[in-house]
């Protein structure tokens, strides 16, 4: 029998998605510079990261009013003419490149992207609607075709944008356009009442049927005996479009016979691992699992997979997507060979990332997981009094586990678990709890 699937709300805010995870070489050039500068140095990148904030905002005001003045010819170049600034804001980066399907509209003479939509925020909520219908279509998980054939239709996307928006986000080229001209378009006169109902984006299951409770409604503030028939997702969210997607996939994993599903959002925390101890205690669950809200589960069988492993390995204590066996001395899980699979969006293209274990190996004992998708089996605080932003929260709990005598793995996987679409990373504060990081864990191989 099938568990109900519940969802709470607590406290704790985190931020967006896109801060998550970055490209490697970004990476590397950032997290070294930082490494280079000492107490006064430290007074000036704080003053250009206000300044690159104060110039975002700035763009983007801009954006917002060339589209309402139909300039659309300048909006690139304005992306263009300061790429720091462009680069280190997700939906900058991402008008940037939606640029390219506004031109080749404008070219082919058909109306434009940017002339249905009323602004920026309404861009990308669009881009982000077919993105998810999208990716949807290629992970097997869309309920109902039929709404998409009306969201393209309400919104009147383009083949240009829908090919385009299909490089970004697609993984299964092909399959999705087979999937896609299988079915047929619908009339172009749909009622007012299922356009506004397509338009706000893709239909979430059950969302009016959900429970929203807080903190505030928890009755047993400390800790609860664990049930092992129950797992908890837990979720960490300023994105409720995203957060819901998330949520959207979790719901169509298969739930094994005596097992209970509960979900829980964190929003307005101060810091990443404040929000998980909350969240944490909220839950009587034995089998928790901690992810961004641009993590999105497409292995249908993660939950028995998840709880067979733990069963099979009591020891293991917590496991993740990506891993690395040893963290080098640098602090930085990218200098060492990290293990797993999973597909990233990053702006502009979705691709396969894959070291697979050797086949004599179930799992890989780690020393530290990808914070993307952790998952445990027994509960042990969060290093909040630490870590107080929203880096190194990962490794930390990692090590954290092995101090009270657990293992961290990868396990063992044919294909990947999830999608990760992370965006381009926001290294704001990231050399700080580096600095803590390697202080607390790794200061006898530096």
């Amino acid at each position: 029998m099938c568990g109900a699937k519940t969802e709470k709300q607590v406290g704790g805010h985190v931020p967006c998605a896109e801060e998550a995870w970055e490209r490697e070489g970004t990476y590397r050039e950032a997290a070294g510079g930082g490494e280079q500068a000492e107490d006064a140095g430290m007074e000036q990148i704080e003053d250009g990261r206000q300044e690159r904030s104060r110039k975002i905002l700035d763009f983007k005001q801009k954006v917002d009013r060339m589209l309402a003045a139909k300039e659309y010819d300048k909006i690139k170049p304005l992306l263009l003419s300061d790429k720091d600034v462009t680069e280190h804001d997700n939906d900058l980066s991402m008008v940037c490149y939606l640029c390219t399907i506004y031109e080749r509209e404008r070219e082919a003479g058909a109306a434009t992207i940017f002339d249905k939509v009323s602004g920026m925020d309404s861009l990308l909520e669009r881009y982000t609607a077919l993105k998810f219908y999208l990716r949807r279509i290629d992970f097997d998980v869309i309920d109902d075709m039929e709404m998409f054939y009306q969201f393209l239709s309400v919104n009147q996307v383009s083949s240009h944008e829908l090919l385009r928006v299909m490089d970004f986000s697609v993984v299964h080229r092909e399959k999705v356009l087979q999937a896609i001209g299988g079915g047929a378009a619908p009339e172009d006169t749909a009622t007012a009442e299922s356009a506004a109902h397509v338009a706000a984006g893709p239909e979430q299951t059950g969302e009016a049927d959900r429970a929203a409770d807080t903190i505030a409604d928890t009755e047993d503030a400390g800790r609860k005996p664990v049930d092992p028939g129950r797992i908890c997702f837990i979720i960490c969210t300023n994105n409720d479009l995203y957060a819901q997607e998330c949520i959207y996939y979790i719901n169509h994993l298969t739930v094994p016979d005596g097992m209970q599903v509960e979900i829980l959002t964190v929003e307005e925390a101060k810091s990443l691992t404040a929000a998980y101890n909350e969240a944490m205690q909220c839950s009587d669950a034995k089998y928790k699992v901690y992810l961004h809200h641009d993590t999105f589960i497409i292995n249908p069988d993660f939950i028995g997979d998840c709880v067979a492993f733990f069963r099979k390995y009591p020891q293991a204590g917590m496991l993740g997507n990506v891993g690395v066996e040893k963290m080098p001395a640098s602090g930085v899980m990218w200098d060492a060979d990290r293990y797993g699979m999973l597909y990233e969006q990053h702006i502009y293209e979705t691709a396969l990332l894959a070291n697979a274990l050797p086949s004599d190996l179930e799992y890989l004992g780690a020393e530290a997981v990808d914070g993307f998708l952790m998952v445990t089996q027994y509960d042990i605080p969060w290093r909040e009094d630490l870590f107080t932003g929203w880096d190194f929260y990962d490794c930390s709990q990692s090590m954290e586990f092995i101090r009270a005598g657990y293992q961290v793995a990868v396990p063992q996987m044919k294909k990947p678990w999830c999608v990760h679409d992370c965006g381009f990373i926001n290294l704001t504060c990231y050399d700080d709890e580096k600095k803590k990081y390697i202080e607390e864990y790794l200061k006898d191989r530096v």
